[in-house]
Order: C-alpha cells, then structure tokens, then sequence
C-alpha cells in the first residue's frame, strides 16, 4: 500500500482532523454574578436551616414544660457584692445602705433604685453598678471629700456634726479617720435649710474649699491653726472670715490670690509675736488688697469700773467692748 493511500485512511472522518480553536472563556461580569448568586442560595440554606432549629427548640420547650420559658427567664441568688471605692466606705456600709434580702435573684435587683440609694447617702457622689453573672453584684464608687465640718440640732434634740464636701453636700460621714474629723475647720455664718434628702447644698463652698486647700498645701501650719470658717459675708461683700488660735477675725477677700493673702497673714504673725500678757490680736484685714493690711489689738486690760463680761458664744461680728487699737503693716 502506499503512502498516499494510506493517509487517505487515517483522516477518513472530521474528527481526525487536528482542533486548533480553543473554546469560549466566561466573562468577568458573568463569573462574578456567578459567585453571588452561588452566595445567596448558600445564605438563603443557612439562615432556612437556623430558622427551622429554633422553632424546633421553642416548639419542644413549651411542649415539654409550658413554665420552661418562665423558669428560663429566671437567675442565681445574689451571693456576693463586689466593692471599688476611691474612698473610705466598707463592704458593710454599703451592704447596709443597699439593704437587700438575702437570696434575693440577681436579675430581680433594682438597679436605678439601688443607685438613688446609694447617692441620696450624700458622701457618695458618683456610683455604676453592673450585674456579673451568675451571682455577684459590681458597686464602683465615687465619693466626696470633706472640707469643714458642721453641728446641727438632730432628730432627738441633740447636737450632731455633720460634714460639708467642695460642692456644698451635707452629709453624715461613715468610715472617715477620727484625726482627719478633728482637723477640719467648723463652718459658721450659713443657715442650713432642710430638704427631702436631708439639706440643701451651702453655696460658695467651691471657693472655701479653694482657701482651704491652699492653705493646706503652701502653709499647713496655718490651716492646723483654723477654727471656725465663716461665709456670713461671702455672698455680700465677697469676703470670708476665719478665726485662728492666735486671731480673732482674719479676713480673706476672693478678689484677691489666696496664697499671697495667706503669705501675707504668716509674715504678719511672725512679726508680732506677742509676748506674754500682751494684747491679742484682735482682726486682720487682708481683702482690702495693697501694701498696707489693717490689723487691730484688742484691749487686754478692761476698765476697774466695769466688770468682766463673760461672752455667751464667740461671734466674728459682735464689735468689742472697749475700743480695740489699731495699726497697719506695709508690704
């Protein structure tokens, strides 16, 4: 046979014939619209298969147990309050001022009525409190700090010292140091006024507090030496009116730098130095401003005519009865 003939065999039919045209690729566009619609039967399956599941479950716990979803619903007694404080409160205070019944469950707490409870105690000024379950309670607590300190006639007729925080809150404090009591000033020259949540807050305290504090900070021995801070003339005349252990009346003006008015009383003080049986200083006027700061004497040795008079309460603004003498010192 020859060559030709058998060539003639070989590509008797098309499909022996050799293929060179490459079959049609996808476009982009139809690829991607490919892959969404592959997502969304994808989506439609699993979101069709959970709805089916919880139907099921919700379906078999009315049917097993129609208090199912009820009992459900329900939570672990409260077994232990968990206490943060910047202060002086205690675990047992606050349990006291929560006052909730043992086994009480925690998801029957009241939480904004625990919350009024806690700030209507007035030493509490901020307070968050979160349940962590299964059990426990979360208290954190922002409390005040005190600046003076206050005696009014209680309930049952006594006297009682309460203390008064930077922003004028009243309030009965509970855990503070018996030496830190002790050291604040009294405050004079105010009426409280009562309210329903005990009394209205003092107005002025923020700048009584701003003497305070830098007389504590810049000459602690001269805060250690306040008595009684007065605000009778605060609103008024812009003034207040401190008595020491060593003046009767010493006058800070709030127009004025309280630290130079406070550099100003201890160079006064330390320049006369009385010696014993001297007359006192009586008062000491810093709110005038200037160079020159008025300071009275009181008279230490009374007319022989006129017999001692025995004062019935110290006053700031009761005049002398003999006119004290005066000077005053530059600066």
């Amino acid at each position: 046979m020859s060559s030709a003939t058998a060539n003639t065999q070989r590509t008797r039919t098309w499909r022996d014939i050799q293929q060179e045209v490459a079959p049609r690729s996808m476009s982009r566009e139809g690829k991607k619209r490919h892959r969404l619609a592959s997502l969304r039967l994808f989506l439609g399956v699993v979101a069709l298969g959970a709805l089916g599941w919880g139907g099921y479950e919700i379906w078999k716990l009315t049917r097993e147990s129609p208090a199912g979803l009820a009992a459900a619903s329900q939570s672990e007694p409260l077994r232990e309050i968990l206490l943060k404080t910047d202060g002086v409160l205690d675990l047992a205070r606050v349990e006291s001022v929560l006052g909730i019944p043992p086994g009480t469950p925690l998801m029957n707490l009241d939480l904004a009525a625990l919350h009024r409870a806690l700030v209507a105690s007035g030493q509490v000024r901020t307070a968050v409190l979160a349940r962590q379950f299964p059990d426990k309670l979360s208290v954190t607590v922002e409390e005040r700090t005190p600046v003076l300190r206050v005696v009014v006639r209680g309930d049952d007729g006594k006297p009682a010292a309460l203390l008064v925080a930077r922003d004028g809150t009243v309030y009965q404090g509970h855990g503070y140091d018996h030496a830190l009591v002790s050291s604040l000033p009294y405050l004079d020259g105010v009426r409280l006024v009562r309210d329903t949540a005990g009394y209205q807050p003092v107005r002025g305290m923020e700048t009584v507090a701003d003497l305070l504090g830098t007389a504590l900070a810049g000459t602690p021995a001269l805060y250690r030496d306040f008595q009684v801070v007065s605000l009778a003339r605060l609103a008024t005349d812009g003034e207040i009116v401190v008595k020491t252990g060593q003046v009767e009346s010493v006058t800070f003006g709030t127009r004025e730098d309280f630290y130079r008015q406070l550099a100003k009383l201890d160079l006064i003080l330390e320049e006369m130095r009385r010696p014993a049986g001297a007359a006192p200083i009586k008062a000491i006027n810093l709110a005038v401003g200037g160079r020159q700061v008025p300071v009275s004497l009181a008279d230490a040795t009374p007319a022989a005519s006129t017999p001692a008079r025995q004062p019935a309460a110290p006053s700031f603004f009761v005049p002398s009865q003999t006119a004290p003498a005066s000077r005053t010192r530059d600066f």
